[in-house]
């Protein structure tokens, strides 16, 4: 478990390539981990005056844009994140299992919620009769990701393109392949056909695809 835990300190991004990642305005990670404006960060403790992003810190990010394209600022959850973070005695509380697979966990979160009179826009988890469940945005982060010994190990783009901080220096790579979507977008505007492509890596049409439409970022 201790290995798996020091995963999510493993340094992999530079702010800006996090920020094509997960395709968000530029300087959005910069926003989130350093502060802006006198606004405390979001995601670290404090500002730490790197440019590098912890996996860790990618994988919050990554469940904070779900509630992003709701259209209201997410920076307004950062009371609720400091808490749950002092509650749960982790650096990283929105990236591992523990606050949402139990139920003594989704209770806490429920009173951090309402002592911090989060937006019900935000929540993590909502009521629903007498059940407390993860919320919609938490439910379709948790769909995207694979989790080991309650940590998120790797998290799915497409159903075809992964991130995995193990794989390729945490590369986009083709799913269930160390095949880097950069080599496969690369074989195309090389002048061959999709098609071609993926018969020579082995992999489906539509992982091909897939992997042009990350060829910007990869």
């Amino acid at each position: 478990m201790g290995d798996l835990l020091h995963l999510l300190d493993y340094d992999l991004y530079k702010m800006t390539h996090a920020d094509r990642l997960l395709r968000v305005t530029p300087g959005t990670m910069r926003r989130w981990l350093e502060g802006h404006k006198g606004a405390l960060p979001l995601i670290r403790r404090e500002s730490a005056g790197k440019e590098s992003v912890t996996w860790g810190e990618f994988v919050e990010a990554r469940l904070l844009c779900e509630y992003r394209q709701l259209g209201i600022s997410v920076f307004k959850m950062r009371p609720a994140i400091s808490k749950l973070r002092e509650m749960f005695d982790t650096q990283y509380p929105l990236a591992v299992a523990q606050p949402f697979l139990s139920s003594d966990g989704l209770d806490l979160i429920m009173r951090v919620q309402e002592e911090t009179d989060l937006d019900p826009r935000l929540w993590f988890v909502i009521r629903t009769g007498q059940l407390i469940l993860p919320s919609p945005a938490v439910l379709r982060f948790d769909k995207s990701t694979d989790r080991d010994e309650s940590i998120v190990r790797r998290i799915h783009m497409t159903d075809n393109i992964v991130l995995d901080p193990e794989y390729s220096s945490g590369a986009l790579t083709i799913k269930g392949r160390r095949l880097r979507v950069a080599s496969v977008a690369g074989a195309v505007k090389l002048g061959n056909r999709p098609e071609e492509v993926a018969e020579m890596c082995d992999i489906s049409v539509d992982a091909v695809q897939d992997a042009m439409s990350y060829a910007d970022i990869a």
